[in-house]
């Protein structure tokens, strides 16, 4: 089967502007494509179809859509416009989000989808990346063939991962599946840095030796070195289960404000670690144990999110979908756990003898400047204590259950307050329309029933909260 003229025109045209890039000994025999061509195509960032090259290797051809970097002017302009609006508003911003963060780390990763040289590097550095992993197959880039605009790589067919009949009629084994793609995906954020931003089941795909293959890499993340580090100390900290150690990491990832009382997160990180292994938490048992620390936590608002993780926690929600889809055992926590004990033996073994006595040293300095700042502690506690005899200290006590009343207590107010206007605009309303003013009677009639849908809403929050008391 061949292209339809109009295409064949369309790819004349191209390999004639991108004849220096393309070279000229490519002459390629399209023989059906991949996708239907339908006019829902043109929603499409790019063509792919299927070729035989000159000596009989099948390939696959990425023609990306003309005209896409303009609308994508035109659009993340738009954004950034609406990100700056988010970021400036008092309730959508301040410090506790990062609009701005979030969007320039988008715009980049979008500019960078619609460079196929680029995207061809990212395919040579995944693959290099997972060389010595048998279970993991990237489709090797043809940089003969291969420019801007024009992306040529090896035709690598596979089953998609979301398949399930497909998977089970060749007999694969769908839980190691799962637990490789999970794998896979800690090897990218934890070991190398470099992951794969969109893994959608159209993206993944099952060979014949269950082997897990990655298609389009336009969409790449890259995690610095700092960071990556941080996250290992996470991850250990995790697999520890020490929510002191995971609080710190937390803290220098940008991800929890080391500010006000934390004893409520602190409270909640614990159980959750301590139940860590459980397939899905009872939400009334979660409830019932730290209900009061999760009320406090909502309070207060100390975690934040960094703009760096955007595609990180995208990804992994994602291949956390797909986990479950495959297997309905799937235990994120089970399989991370072999790979978090395999970091941990080589951390241990990768541990020279100078880092050894660095380390030693470095506990001997902590010890001694603890000794030494003892007196001064001591110091300090009595100071305290004569504060408090005196009256001059006061301290900050939190009564939860006093914060859940004063909280509902104002929401019940503004409540009054809505059915007050409310009640104002609609005999408003009726007056002006009975001395025949329809306009003004009708703009009344529209503010009454926006103050009749905020009421609604507070009176949901305070059944919200009266069903959250019940609970705890």
């Amino acid at each position: 089967m061949s292209l339809p003229n109009c295409r064949i025109k369309s790819l004349h045209s191209l390999q004639r502007k991108q004849g220096a890039s393309l070279r000229r000994n490519w002459e390629l025999q399209f023989m059906y494509c991949l996708r239907n061509l339908r006019t829902s195509q043109l929603l499409q960032l790019a063509l792919v179809h299927r070729a035989v090259l000159h000596n009989g290797e099948k390939v696959v051809v990425k023609v990306q859509r003309p005209g896409l970097k303009k609308l994508f002017d035109i659009d993340l302009r738009n954004l950034k416009l609406i990100a700056e609006y988010f970021q400036n508003s008092e309730t959508l911003g301040g410090p506790s989000r990062d609009w701005v963060g979030i969007y320039e780390e988008c715009s980049t990763i979008l500019y960078q989808e619609i460079d196929y040289i680029n995207e061809g590097k990212n395919a040579d550095r995944f693959c290099r990346d997972f060389r010595n992993i048998k279970w993991v197959r990237v489709p090797m880039v043809f940089w003969d063939y291969t420019a801007t605009k024009v992306l040529t790589l090896e035709f690598v067919p596979g089953i998609k991962i979301n398949q399930l009949d497909a998977l089970d009629a060749r007999g694969y084994n769908r839980s190691r599946i799962s637990s490789h793609a999970i794998e896979a995906y800690l090897i990218q954020i934890l070991r190398t840095g470099f992951f794969h931003a969109d893994p959608h089941p159209g993206n993944l795909a099952i060979d014949v030796d269950e082997s897990i293959i990655y298609y389009d890499f336009g969409m790449m993340g890259e995690i610095k070195s700092f960071t990556r580090e941080r996250l290992l100390e996470l991850f250990y900290a995790v697999y520890e289960k020490d929510a002191k150690k995971v609080m710190k990491s937390l803290i220098d990832l940008g991800a929890l404000q080391p500010t006000g009382d934390l004893s409520s997160v602190r409270r909640s990180v614990q159980f959750f670690l301590d139940n860590l292994l459980d397939q899905r938490p009872d939400q009334d048992t979660t409830l019932a144990a730290i209900g009061e620390d999760l009320f406090a936590i909502a309070q207060d608002q100390p975690f934040r999110f960094p703009s760096t993780f955007t595609f990180v926690l995208r990804a992994f929600s994602t291949l956390e979908g797909i986990g479950y889809i495959l297997d309905p055992n799937f235990s994120f926590a089970k399989i991370a756990a072999p790979y978090a004990q395999e970091l941990l033996d080589i951390r241990q073994r990768q541990r020279t003898g100078s880092q050894l006595v660095q380390e030693i040293r470095k506990q001997a300095d902590d010890a001694r400047s603890y000794t030494m700042s003892m007196p001064y502690r001591v110091q300090r506690i009595e100071e305290i204590l004569k504060q408090l005899e005196s009256g001059d200290l006061r301290l900050r006590v939190r009564v939860l259950e006093s914060e859940r009343a004063a909280r509902k207590a104002t929401i019940l107010q503004m409540a009054t307050m809505y059915t007050v206007l409310g009640g104002a605009l609609v005999n408003l309303g009726v007056t002006f329309s009975s001395q025949g003013s329809q306009i003004i009677a009708n703009g009344s009639f529209v503010g009454a029933g926006v103050f009749l849908t905020l009421f609604l809403r507070s009176m949901q929050r305070v059944k919200k909260l009266d069903k959250f008391e019940k609970m705890i």
